[in-house]
């Protein structure tokens, strides 16, 4: 019977680490011995995260159900093959073929939350998140507006003479766009010293993660500028008003040269 069939078993690779072929060690054992109950647990593939890899893992589950089904026929044509051993081939397929189903749901809602291939945005479209005073925040490329898994932006305006609420993003780094207007940037160091740094229009300012900050509208006309976070979450950052205090004492002590320049 063997030799009718058209392929030899499929070898399943296995990783190092496991990875997707973890949850094939026991599908592998079937389609060496399509007869042997596979001890599958189907729910394994709803944590991967990579759609490569699930389409790799497809691509294997649906030769190992092939070549199982393949026997479970040839089988059934042989007289005196016991039909205890055919059920039990088919039995193992329909295990495979539930792995199948979940490996193709768990796909199919990491490609709902994958991005386009472009997404354009018109914040004017939007509605502002946040006003405080003379301050507005409006997140703009975000999960929810772009499927964005990486990235996100917002638009930030304040008003002349308003400030920002000092905050920090501990897990991604940012980049401020300054769009018009004159602003300064207060950051903290590592020692907890506010440092400031003028901000112009077309000029970028890179934030390293874990960086305290704020912007303050130095200018008499509004500022705008954007903002880019290495996250797709919304509310990754955190706010610290404690250190309005001094941003407050760093203005009013700048011309003796209290605050470092950035």
């Amino acid at each position: 019977m063997e030799s009718r069939l058209r392929q030899d078993p499929p070898d399943v690779p296995i990783g190092q680490n496991g990875g997707p072929w973890r949850h094939l060690r026991s599908v592998r054992r079937a389609a060496g011995d399509p007869l042997a109950a596979p001890a599958i647990d189907a729910r394994g593939y709803e944590s991967l995260d990579d759609p490569v890899e699930l389409r790799i893992a497809l691509r294997e589950l649906h030769r190992v159900r092939a070549w199982i089904g393949q026997f479970a026929d040839l089988a059934a044509e042989m007289p005196g093959f016991a039909l205890e051993s055919v059920r039990a081939a088919k039995a193992n397929a329909a295990m495979v073929t539930l792995l199948i189903e979940r490996a193709e749901a768990r796909l199919r809602i990491l490609t709902e939350r994958a991005p386009a291939g472009v997404v354009v945005i018109d914040p004017g479209r939007l509605q502002v998140a946040d006003t405080a005073g003379g301050v507005s925040f409006l997140p703009v490329v975000t999960g929810p507006t772009a499927r964005a898994t990486g990235l996100s932006s917002a638009t930030l305006t304040l008003d002349a003479g308003e400030a920002s609420t000092p905050q920090v993003y501990p897990d991604c780094d940012v980049i401020v766009i300054a769009m018009s207007g004159a602003a300064d940037l207060y950051w903290w160091d590592d020692c907890g010293v506010v440092h400031r740094t003028p901000h112009r229009p077309n000029e970028h300012a890179y934030i390293r993660q874990g960086t305290p900050h704020c912007m303050v509208n130095t200018g008499a006309t509004a500022t705008v500028a954007v903002q880019v976070r290495a996250t797709a979450e919304l509310m990754a950052g955190m706010a610290l008003p404690d250190l309005a205090a001094d941003v407050r004492a760093a203005g009013s002590a700048d011309g003796a040269g209290s605050v470092a320049a950035g």
